[in-house]
């Protein structure tokens, strides 16, 4: 087995287990970090260098980075009250999970489209993308972008009133 393939899967797999067994939310937003950036270094070991910086941009400059002002915001670092691992919630989380992943596998696993190639002669390079982004997707990408702010807005917002109602 290759040497970067381990340190690869071992980054990626302790990033998300830190990821959800931390109790802080800030150290579990940074453990997400991590998992990110090891399933971009997926894709870089792969050569799909540009789906690679795409995660890099997306998911750690800006996924995270809005998780991580959500959670400034609220002003609920650690959660005191929660129950322990293997409460009642967990399973019912892992049940929920579980089936949705089950669904999931049939849905992608008996899915005609999947089964299909791409036609002979058939590319895709960071220009033909590129132009596809700003012609036929150009929407789209400004409506998320819009959410997004959206999102961000309104969580200003919600800060602003918890504040203001403890003064």
């Amino acid at each position: 087995m290759d040497v970067t393939f381990i340190i690869l899967s071992l980054i990626t797999v302790v990033g998300a287990i830190w990821a959800v067994t931390l109790r802080n939310l800030i150290h579990g937003v940074l453990s997400l970090v991590l998992f990110f950036f090891g399933v971009a270094g997926f894709f870089f070991y792969l050569n799909a260098d540009f789906v690679g910086w795409v995660q890099i941009l997306v998911y750690v400059g800006a996924v995270a980075i809005l998780a991580i002002f959500a959670i400034m915001l609220t002003h609920n670092l650690t959660a005191k009250d929660e129950p322990g691992f293997f409460s009642l919630r967990w399973l019912t989380g892992m049940a929920i999970a579980a089936a949705v992943g089950a669904v999931l596998w049939f849905a992608i696993k008996n899915n005609a489209a999947m089964l299909q190639t791409a036609p002979a002669g058939v590319t895709s390079s960071v220009a033909d993308i590129g132009r596809k982004m700003m012609t036929d997707w150009v929407v789209p990408f400004e409506v998320v972008s819009l959410l997004l702010t959206a999102a961000m807005i309104g969580a200003i917002v919600i800060a602003m009133e918890q504040i203001s109602h403890r003064k």
